[in-house]
Order: structure tokens, then sequence, then C-alpha cells
């Protein structure tokens, strides 16, 4: 079987990660994978992360948006198959050389739907793998802006022969505000982590939070710093650390707050084993791979029922750290504090793993895959 799917390079991004433990898991299969980026930058690194990947197994190709995608942003009002016409034609022209079976694609943006138009007009089966509900991502954009992406979403989702859904949550919501029915087929996969060395030992010195991920509004950074000021007027002590991409001086982020710059993701496992608790105080997220990833590692989390991974928690009887929301710091305050007396058990982390198996959840993705082929 041969897939094609869409590729970023940037390693600090959930999509990225998903898609390199599948590639890993595919490796030593018969299946081909057919890597197609579009790039908008005179300037560019080569592709670290692929690098280890066999030509025989992974062919990337890199198209150039360059004059295309700066000049004409989704968000304007502009017919999206005339502006970007010759990048989807070029992905047309990929598609067709590689003779590809199936086009699996990863998230509701742009690049996504460029190849998944591409493939739409060639005839070629989509199978949509949910990583963020657009519509979500940019609900502080305003109105007309919003309605635009919205139908993009909307055909993106309508379009695919099958979706996979990393939650029950990112169903019910695309269900009930983008298509607004129900999905004809469809199944609930979560995201895989691959099982790593987990610290279970009490760790010396202040109690130590943490907050990861890209600065954008839906992140909510803003509550994991009014988590801090509230322990700090409690004379709580703790370390506060935020480990993200972009620095936003205008929310005025206390200077006790510490700052890590994003690292490799054998870097990122090795600290979330270094911190007590990760803290995902988003809006909205589908399923969220730092939770995942911090609980395989042995390290506690805290998240809303907002958040896609808290369906797994609540499997696991981690219930303890799922909240309602972070409205409240207070309240937050208090979870933080009742998670902090219970470390997460052997036991704990064994379940976690379990339910998240790369093994069987990557099998799971070429079962709908072959399936939707054979369809």
């Amino acid at each position: 079987m041969k897939i094609a799917t869409n590729v970023h390079r940037d390693a600090f991004g959930g999509i990225t990660i998903s898609n390199l433990a599948l590639f890993d898991w595919l490796a030593d299969k018969s299946e081909i994978i057919v890597g197609i980026e579009i790039v908008s930058a005179r300037h560019i690194l080569g592709p670290a992360i692929f690098r280890h990947y066999l030509p025989s197994f992974f062919k990337h190709h890199i198209i150039s948006g360059l004059d295309i995608l700066p000049r004409f942003s989704w968000e304007k009002m502009i017919n999206p198959r005339k502006k970007w016409s010759i990048l989807i034609e070029t992905a047309k022209e990929v598609l067709r050389d590689e003779a590809v079976d199936i086009v699996l694609i990863n998230g509701t943006y742009s690049m996504p739907w460029i190849l998944a138009q591409a493939a739409h007009e060639l005839g070629i089966p989509i199978v949509l793998r949910y990583a963020g509900i657009l519509q979500r991502e940019v609900s502080h954009k305003n109105f007309f802006i919003r309605n635009r992406l919205l139908q993009y979403e909307k055909w993106l989702a309508t379009v695919a022969s099958h979706i996979i859904f990393p939650s029950d949550l990112c169903r019910k919501v695309v269900e009930n505000e983008i298509i607004n029915g129900q999905v004809k087929k469809w199944s609930i996969i979560p995201n895989p982590v691959k099982k790593c060395k987990y610290s279970l030992l009490r760790r010396n010195g202040r109690y130590t939070l943490a907050a990861i991920g890209r600065w954008t509004p839906i992140k909510n950074f803003q509550a994991f710093i009014a988590l801090h000021q509230e322990l700090l007027q409690q004379e709580w002590q703790h370390r506060a650390i935020m480990v993200t991409s972009r620095w936003d001086e205008k929310f005025g982020i206390p200077e006790a707050v510490e700052r890590k710059n994003p690292m490799s993701h054998e870097d990122l496992l090795k600290f979330y084993r270094s911190v007590d608790l990760v803290v995902i105080a988003s809006h909205f997220e589908t399923f969220c791979n730092v939770a995942a990833e911090a609980l395989v590692c042995g390290t506690s989390v805290l998240v809303s029922k907002n958040v896609g991974i808290s369906e797994i928690l609540i499997k696991a009887g981690l219930k303890r750290m799922v909240i309602d929301s972070f409205d409240s710091p207070v309240k937050v305050a208090e979870a933080v504090k009742r998670i902090s007396k219970k470390r997460m058990s052997a036991r704990e982390v064994k379940l976690v793993a379990s339910l998240l198996d790369s093994q069987i959840i990557h099998q799971r993705i070429v079962d709908v895959l072959n399936k939707v082929i054979k369809s």
C-alpha cells in the first residue's frame, strides 16, 4: 500500500510527532510513504527528522508555496481552488507520478485542504485524521474569517471516505459544530505513545509545574500564569516552567516563570521526567500528545474535560487529574495541591501505556486505510 500524507518538519508539532510514530512503525513493513510538504519560506533547513528513513520507504516531495501562500492567505475572501490552483495541480502531479493508493490527511489547515482537493479531483480515496478542530483554533478571529474557514473544514470533513477521531469529544464537536449532522464512517483511535523510561521516584526540591506548547490563544497559557500567581499568593512553594516557541510580552508574564525553548523529542521526554506536573490549560484540544507523553513517563498531568485525553484518564482511573475548567485559579490551585499528594503508581503508568499502545493503534489505522481502499 502506497500512502500519501501531508508532512511538516517542525518536530515540536503534534501532527509531526504522530506522523513520525506511524512512519517508524511502518518502516520495516511493505507500505510506502509519500510525504508531501508545502513550504513558504525562502530559507529552510533540511528535514533532519526524516533522514533516517530509507528512500525505498519514505519519499519526500517539497512544493514551494513561497509566491502563493503569503499573497493568498486562506483568511481572505478569494476562491480557494483559484488562488491555490498551481499548488493543487502540483500536488496532483505528485500523486499521479507516485500512483498512490490512498491519501491520509492530517489536520484541517491549508496544506491538508490543498492535498485533499488534489486527491478528490483525481478520485483517490481520502482518510481524514483529525488533529485540531479549525473552528476552535480560530475562535478569536472575526465572524467573517471564521465563517470562511468553516467552509474549508466542512468540505474536508464531508469529502473524506473515513474520519479517524482521536477522541469522542472531537467527534461530537465535529458533528455538532462543523457538519451539523452525523459522520457516516468514522473510528475513534487515540494518538499513540511509545513506551519510554519512566521515573516514579519522589523528586527533591520544589514541586515543579510545566506548560508546553505553541503560543496560540487556544493553549490558554494565561491560565497557567494565573495558577502560578495564585500559588504564590498562597505561599505554596513551587517552580513554574513554560516551554513554548514564542514569548508574548504583552501578557505581563512574571519573572518567576522560567522559560525554555522548544527542544528535540528526546530532550522533551527527559524534561517530562524532570518535572512533577504538566498543566494543560487549553480551552480545547482534540487529544493532547503532550499529556499522553508525560503520563507514560510517569509524570502527572492536569487537564480539563475539554481536552480529549481526559477520556483516557477516566478509563485509567485517573479522574483526579481532570477538572471542569481552568476558569477559577483558586479551584485549579486546589486541584494541583490534591494531585501533588499522590504521584502516579507503576500500575497507573502501565495502564495508560496499554490504552495508548502504539502497536495496537497503528495497526488499527492501517486496517482503516486497507478497508477504505477495498471499499
